[in-house]
């Protein structure tokens, strides 16, 4: 199989990102973009075609699935999809916040992981993670001090505390912060790699519904 590649994208937030990771963990391109959020859908097919890979070798597709911006979401679900029908390859669908997680877990390991994005009006995304990446809770959209008292409940110290809204949990001590400015698109590849396909079905996680409505 090392002659087979993972492609892997990531379009759930304004970054956009994609790389490509033989099945033997060898990254083998890798590209990413600081567009602004909203511009994804531009963004993502030319910087997919700069990657020179082969796409009759490309065997799986790992696509970040929200939560995250909505539009970013499907543009990355539609795109992955599009390539599936071209090539045959499967598609894989993971949670912006197991990716972080991940992240977390890689630059401090040992620690479990609290995974906090920001989803404005004073919300967040919340999901706590082991430090084998275990899920200890169920992905969840809840206001500042619920998110903090669900963490409080399901993780034991050591932890920390990962995504773009972590800041927001104030006084959860004794996390540490991890930042993260994007979805690193080569782990993502990697652990695709290796991941039971059957476990991430390519379907959106929106956990609320878009802020945008269509007119009446």
């Amino acid at each position: 199989m090392n002659d087979r590649f993972v492609l892997a994208i990531d379009t759930s937030f304004g970054p956009v990102g994609a790389a490509a990771a033989t099945f033997d963990g060898t990254i083998v391109s890798c590209f990413e973009a600081d567009n602004l959020a909203g511009t994804q859908a531009e963004t993502l097919p030319p910087l997919v075609a700069r990657m020179g890979v082969d796409f009759s070798r490309l065997k799986r597709i790992a696509v970040t699935v929200g939560p995250g911006a909505f539009t970013g979401v499907r543009v990355g679900l539609a795109f992955a999809k599009g390539l599936k029908l071209a090539t045959g390859a499967e598609v894989l669908g993971v949670t912006t916040l197991e990716c972080l997680a991940a992240q977390a877990a890689r630059d401090v390991p040992g620690h479990a992981v609290g995974v906090v994005v920001d989803a404005k009006r004073g919300e967040v995304y919340v999901q706590a993670f082991s430090a084998s990446l275990d899920r200890l809770c169920e992905a969840a959209v809840l206001p500042v001090g619920e998110a903090g008292a669900l963490l409080r409940r399901v993780v034991v110290a050591p932890f920390v505390l990962t995504g773009s809204g972590a800041a927001l949990l104030d006084g959860l001590a004794p996390a540490q912060i991890v930042p993260a400015a994007r979805i690193d698109t080569k782990l993502l590849a990697l652990r695709a790699a290796h991941a039971d396909a059957t476990r991430y079905p390519a379907v959106p996680a929106y956990l609320r519904a878009p802020d945008a409505r269509l007119p009446a």
